[in-house]
């Protein structure tokens, strides 16, 4: 029985992340079990993003999909994950399916049928005999139609008519590691038996919204002390626990935070703490807009929330931000966070998803869709139109995926994907939707401000010598991205000055077309932005539709804290 080589396994393992990544928003859809506050793919994509780095030492890998772990299926994802990469759990990578699913399932302390958990127990009895390519696709079919039977497996997955969303999150995850540790063709099975689910809505399904937290905590217990699973299970419900040495990780859902975090806190030192509100999640969670024939897909790279683009029935493809050792999807990471981080000094960048992981994305969607319109970034800001294109070439013999150049990033990009997937609605079809999109793109224009010439300086958009110039000046550029790529197309010395610069360019947009969308964008700035900017903008503009929201963190990284924008599309006359 041959030994399971690391660097395989580590690649193998990150394509299952990746995997993953490209299914997060379906997952996210229909789930519903054991709470339905849809928040598996996220949670499964946090989780397993430690995979990314294959330069990570092997304990500083383990130690990283502890901490990293989110929710019920990030958890028992992560103590799966964590047996496969441990050599003690078996010299061969079917001893190590064994080991990794008995660890999920020793973690769980009240484990439920039709779950993640019996995806794993399948897998476990398939591989006990071994683990070869030949053997690949017949138990990829097996653990499908298991999954397939988890809608019936609990009455809330009874009441939607979907499968549980970990059991398919793991189904994916092992699909795309497998194939890729054995070589295997990369087919597309998962996205022809389940395709069906991108179009639930859970709120059409009328699922109660259930009080709560989702705690997720890491404790240092003292040097062979060991916390009772039956004791944790009187804390809350769901509770899932992982140990890695005097570190433990604890996830429950409870009522009362202070009490369990008072309960922890007695067992030992709370070293992380997070917690999300149910009824919250509920309301944010993603549901089916009222979508047409033709469904838009856009970038990250817009400035548009993952919630925004869920109202409007947009699908998101993610970039990269880089944080130190750490890799998140853009619209996955907390925009607090990560300008907090910058002010401290954090080298930040921004990077791709791997050529691979975007062709994942297309599979999907085109497997769920008739038509889509995918409005890309602009072709001078990433490669994503490139790789697109190729990939329809290859794989779109009838058409039915159109890629679109914008030309656009950030704000501009998000004005015109709104209004064309409002259009979608009306129901017309990708060639009408894109020739409209293009016509948007004519008229919108979109003008950033700069608050600080360092971060350009660090990104490679400006020189340290012009930075250090033009903070002494106080001069900072005013930035307009353009198909071409960002232009300077102004130098400010002040606040003030920014705003009348801002205003001017809205009046005079809206000057003979009135009515329209405004999008006026912050960074870490947003009560300056809404009590400052926000009013000024709305009298240059009154019988605009003007919207509060983030600037895209791809644009934000490379701008800096304190950057505003403004962007706008007054409507065809």
């Amino acid at each position: 029985m041959s030994e399971v080589p690391s660097r395989s396994l580590r690649a193998a393992l990150a394509q299952g992340g990746a995997a993953v990544a490209a299914w997060a928003e379906v997952l996210d859809r229909i789930n519903v079990f054991p709470v339905a506050d849809g928040d598996t793919g996220r949670n499964l994509v946090l989780s397993l993003a430690p995979l990314r780095d294959a330069h990570a030492q092997e304990e500083a890998l383990l130690e990283r999909l502890l901490l990293s772990a989110r929710g019920n299926s990030g958890n028992i994802g992560c103590a799966f994950v964590r047996a496969l990469l441990d050599a003690k759990a078996g010299a061969s990578l079917g001893e190590r399916c064994v080991a990794g699913a008995a660890r999920a399932r020793e973690a769980v302390a009240h484990p439920q049928p039709g779950t993640m958990l019996t995806v794993l127990d399948t897998l476990a009895e398939e591989t006990q005999a071994g683990l070869d390519a030949s053997r690949v696709p017949e138990i990829l079919q097996h653990l499908t139609r298991v999954v397939h039977l988890t809608r019936s497996a609990q009455a809330s997955l009874r009441q939607a008519g979907v499968v549980d969303s970990g059991a398919l999150g793991m189904l994916v995850f092992l699909e795309g590691a497998l194939r890729s540790f054995f070589a295997l063709a990369d087919e597309d099975r998962l996205a022809a038996s389940f395709g069906a689910l991108a179009r639930f809505d859970r709120r059409a399904a009328a699922l109660p919204a259930q009080a709560g937290v989702c705690i997720d905590a890491v404790v240092r217990l003292p040097v062979g002390a060991t916390p009772p699973l039956a004791h944790l299970a009187r804390l809350g419900t769901d509770v899932v626990v992982v140990r890695a040495g005097q570190l433990w990780k604890v996830h429950l859902h409870a009522d009362d935070t202070g009490a369990a975090h008072s309960a922890l806190t007695r067992m030992g030192e709370i070293v992380a703490w997070s917690w999300d509100d149910f009824q919250e999640q509920a309301r944010d969670s993603p549901w089916v807009a009222s979508e047409g024939e033709a469904h838009v897909v856009t970038d990250g790279a817009a400035s548009l929330s993952r919630r925004q683009a869920d109202e409007l029935g947009v699908t998101l493809l993610d970039s990269q931000i880089d944080l130190g050792d750490r890799s998140l999807p853009e619209t996955q990471l907390d925009p607090d966070d990560l300008y907090r981080l910058m002010r401290r000094g954090m080298r930040v960048s921004t990077a791709q998803a791997s050529t691979h992981e975007r062709h994942l994305h297309y599979q999907r969607l085109r497997a769920q869709w008739q038509q889509i319109l995918y409005l890309c970034v602009g072709s001078a800001y990433t490669g994503n139109y490139a790789v697109a294109e190729a990939w329809c070439a290859r794989h779109d013999p009838d058409g039915r995926v159109r890629v679109l150049d914008s030309g656009a990033a950030s704000g501009r990009l998000a004005v015109v994907v709104r209004a064309t997937a409002l259009r979608a609605r009306q129901g017309e079809d990708a060639v009408a939707l894109a020739a409209f999109a293009s016509a948007a793109l004519a008229r919108a224009e979109e003008y950033i401000f700069v608050e600080c010439l360092d971060y350009l300086a660090r990104s490679g958009r400006l020189s340290k010598t012009g930075a250090r110039l033009g903070n002494a000046l106080g001069l900072a550029p005013v930035v307009s991205p353009a198909p071409d790529g960002a232009r300077r197309v102004a130098l400010l010395r002040n606040p003030e000055a920014r705003v009348n610069f801002a205003c001017a360019k809205v009046e005079r947009a809206f000057a003979t077309m009135p009515r329209g969308h405004l999008l006026v964008e912050h960074t870490d700035n947003r009560a300056f932005v809404a009590g400052e900017v926000m009013p000024r903008l709305r009298a240059a503009a009154p019988q605009a539709d003007i919207e509060l929201g983030a600037l895209s963190l791809t644009t934000g990284v490379h701008t800096g804290p304190g950057t505003w924008g403004v962007a706008f599309l007054p409507e065809q006359g």
